[in-house]
């Protein structure tokens, strides 16, 4: 048979093995979404020190996207509130999307 038909079956044969053998199994939680308000926003933009529009930039949305999300307009959904939960744990997250570049001097 083909390779990809033997990894099919060599994946069908463990996860039985591992369905009989009741040591291997374990379970899984996801943690849930965090509801985001307004307010929470707004708290979590400013504990990053950035502007709307910086924020924005950083999650790939629109400016008026976030000012939706802090007047209460909108809340944010989905992948939207999982991304805030991550920079809310981990605020060096967001590092990774900012760069700076050196000021012009000016005239």
């Amino acid at each position: 048979m083909s390779e990809f038909f033997d990894e099919i079956m060599a994946s069908i044969d463990e996860t039985k093995k591992a369905a009989q053998n009741k040591e291997l199994k374990t379970r899984i939680f996801v943690k849930p979404v965090k509801k985001y308000d307004a307010e929470g926003v707004k708290k979590l933009r400013l504990s990053l020190h950035m502007t709307q529009t910086m924020f924005a930039g950083m999650l790939g949305v629109s400016q008026k996207t976030v000012e939706a999300w802090e007047s209460g307009r909108n809340i944010p959904m989905g992948p939207a509130s999982r991304v805030l939960d991550l920079l809310s744990e981990d605020k060096t997250v967001a590092e990774r999307f900012v760069m700076s570049a050196p000021l012009e001097k000016m005239g």
